[in-house]
C-alpha cells in the first residue's frame, strides 16, 4: 500500500479507505476506529503512513489480545498467578524450553547405565563404555550436543536444573555388535547402545544416529 502510494498517491483515494477497520471473529468482531472519529477520516497519500502504522500495530499487537487473555486464564488455573509473578521473560523461557547450552557435567550427574552387555562381559569393557561414552560426547560442538539429546530425549534443550528432568536419562548397554546403530525411546529418555568394539566405532555410529531425521524407536 505504500508502495503503490509512492508510485500512485492518486489511486490511494479511489480505494476509500477510512482510519477504522472490521475485527474478524477471532478478534472480538465489530468494528474498530485507529484514531478519534476514524470512520469519518479517509486515507490519503499525505497519511497513508499513520494509517499502516495504525493498522499495523492493531494487526500484530492488539488482535492477539483475547488469545493471549485465554492463554493466561488458562495457565492460571494449573500454575498460582503469584508463582509467576517474580519470574522474568528469560526465567520463563528457560523453564519451558530449557537450555541450549547442554551442560555436559549435569548430565553426568542425572543419567544412569543399565548394564544388558550380558553375565559373561567383565567389568573393565563396561567401565570403558562409560569412558568412551562421555569422552566421546564432551569433544563434540554445540549442534551434536544438541542433536545427541534430541534423539535421545526428543528435545534439543535440557531442563534449567536437575529437578527438571523428568524422567532421568538412562542409557541401556546392549550386548556387542560394530553393526548395529545406537536407538532411542524418547518417552523414557533412554538411549540403547551396543557394547562397540573400539571407540572409533563407538564415535561413528553415534554420530550417525543422531543425524537421522527419525527416531529409533524401542
Amino acid at each position: 500500500l505504500v508502495l503503490e502510494a509512492e508510485r500512485s498517491p492518486e489511486q490511494i483515494e479511489k480505494y476509500e479507505l477510512m482510519f477504522d477497520i472490521e475485527l474478524s471473529p477471532e478478534e472480538g468482531g465489530g468494528h474498530m476506529e485507529l484514531v478519534p472519529n476514524g470512520s469519518n477520516v479517509p486515507v490519503a497519500h499525505a497519511n497513508i503512513y499513520d494509517y499502516v502504522r495504525l493498522y499495523s500495530k492493531q494487526k500484530l499487537l492488539g488482535s492477539p489480545k483475547l488469545a493471549l487473555h485465554a492463554l493466561c486464564d488458562g495457565v492460571s488455573d494449573v500454575i498460582p498467578r503469584s508463582s509467576l509473578a517474580a519470574l522474568t521473560a528469560e526465567d520463563l523461557r528457560l523453564m519451558l524450553n530449557g537450555s541450549g547450552d547442554i551442560n555436559i557435567e549435569m548430565l553426568k550427574q542425572i543419567t544412569t547405565f543399565i548394564n544388558e552387555a550380558g553375565p559373561s562381559e567383565p567389568q573393565e569393557k563396561i567401565t570403558r563404555f562409560k569412558k568412551w561414552f562421555w569422552t566421546i560426547v564432551e569433544k563434540m560442538c554445540v549442534q551434536e550436543k544438541q542433536d545427541l539429546v534430541y534423539f535421545w530425549t526428543s528435545s534439543p534443550a535440557l531442563p534449567a536444573s536437575m529437578e527438571g528432568f523428568q524422567p532421568s536419562p538412562t542409557i541401556t548397554i546392549r550386548p556387542w555388535s560394530d553393526h548395529q546403530l545406537p536407538t532411542a525411546n524418547t518417552c523414557i529418555s533412554r538411549l540403547y547402545i551396543p557394547l562397540y568394539g573400539s571407540k572409533t566405532i563407538f564415535k561413528s555410529k553415534l554420530l550417525i544416529a543422531i543425524k537421522t531425521e527419525g527416531f529409533g524407536f524401542v
